[in-house]
């Protein structure tokens, strides 16, 4: 890869969105927006879910990159797909192989620099039966005066940093990882909070799944997040379990690095409401859909739970324009996309491979 990674991460989401359709344009790509009905809390500017598509318009295969779905996350997504357009020839896809680039899933938190969406939604909760599918979380409750402090002091840290430490003793690790990270939806001010209703984004992408998706007989979609794992390094994650296709068909791609969360292979707990689940249910049954998470790993989990501890306080009982919030954003935008020049040629690196091998594997 000739790129400097410089080139390729933007300083904020408005020039992302530039750089991409820019690049889509000078790669003759078919680019589509879709405006959602939130604006720029900071410019008033609109914002979108964009795409770019290559390739033939009835492909036999199908491979899809999304990013920005975790909006802080999308500075790293947004760079792979601006690499995916300059080096598309590096792909060598089939003649009868499209490729699609959704930018931006959640453009609020992009542009905003916080993972969550103008409602405080993980998006990456939201896809599910409302509210049919919401479940309890009596250990979450429990847990809840630590998780989402109205005070923001040592001691409230301290205090907290007792409460999760007593909780994994008795649970153990993977349980505490689960609690604070599966999801939840009666805590709208809460970390993890899923929702209430399907959100704009959750119904967009939907239409837009079902529009590009349509009759296309086999399909892989890679959605790109970043934190945990190792530092540069990547896991290809999927909610199902072992014995489903899927999962077949991810390790016969990627080996050991594709692990499911059911099987408590992964960095990451089971979790409710991926999007993963949203798009099997738009895709065409009859087709070979391989939907997973390509997650890159940037600081310890522990860092990150406090720093989206700490952006949480902040939108909810902070000050935005003080010295304090300053340092909160800059934290949060640190572990979840590194300024280390390494990590960031790192994950082009990795994450072109990711995307070559699924397009060796539709091919084959």
């Amino acid at each position: 890869m000739s790129l400097d990674p410089a080139d390729l991460f933007a300083s904020d989401y408005a020039s992302a969105r530039r750089a991409f359709l820019r690049a889509a344009e000078t790669r003759g790509a078919r680019v589509t927006s879709h405006p959602l009905p939130c604006r720029d809390a900071e410019t008033d500017r609109e914002l979108a879910i964009d795409t770019a598509r290559l390739g033939p318009a009835e492909p036999a295969s199908l491979l899809v990159v999304s990013s920005g779905t975790h909006g802080v996350e999308g500075f790293s997504g947004s760079a792979l797909q601006l690499l995916l357009l300059a080096e598309a020839p590096a792909l060598e896809l089939p003649a009868d192989m499209a490729l699609l680039l959704v930018h931006a899933v959640n453009p609020w938190g992009f542009a905003a620099g916080r993972r969550v969406n103008e409602n405080n939604v993980d998006l990456n909760r939201n896809f599910l039966r409302h509210p049919e599918d919401h479940e309890p979380r009596p250990d979450y409750e429990a847990l809840y005066p630590h998780l989402n402090p109205e005070v923001l002091d040592e001691e409230h840290d301290r205090r907290a940093a007792q409460a999760l430490a007593a909780f994994a003793r008795a649970h153990g690790g993977a349980r505490i990882q689960e609690v604070l990270s599966v999801g939840q939806h009666d805590h709208p001010t809460g970390l993890q909070y899923g929702g209430c209703a399907p959100e704009p984004s959750n119904l967009l992408l939907r239409e837009l799944a079902r529009a590009e998706l349509r009759g296309i007989p086999r399909i892989a979609w890679i959605d790109v997040h970043t934190g945990l794992g190792p530092w540069g390094e990547a896991e290809l994650i999927t909610e199902l379990e072992p014995q489903d296709p899927v999962y077949a068909r991810g390790r016969a791609w990627y080996g050991g690095a594709f692990r499911s969360t059911r099987a408590g292979e992964s960095v990451s707990a089971p979790l409710s409401g991926v999007i993963e689940s949203g798009l099997t249910e738009e895709a065409d049954p009859a087709s070979e859909f391989t939907p997973f998470t390509a997650e890159f790993g940037t600081v310890t989990a522990d860092r990150i739970f406090w720093a989206l501890r700490a952006d949480n306080w902040l939108h909810h009982h902070g000050t935005p324009d003080s010295e304090r919030a300053q340092a909160i954003r800059s934290e949060l935008l640190e572990v979840f996309r590194p300024a280390d020049r390494k990590w960031r040629r790192a994950l082009l690196d990795v994450g072109f491979e990711i995307v070559r091998k699924a397009r060796a594997g539709l091919a084959g």
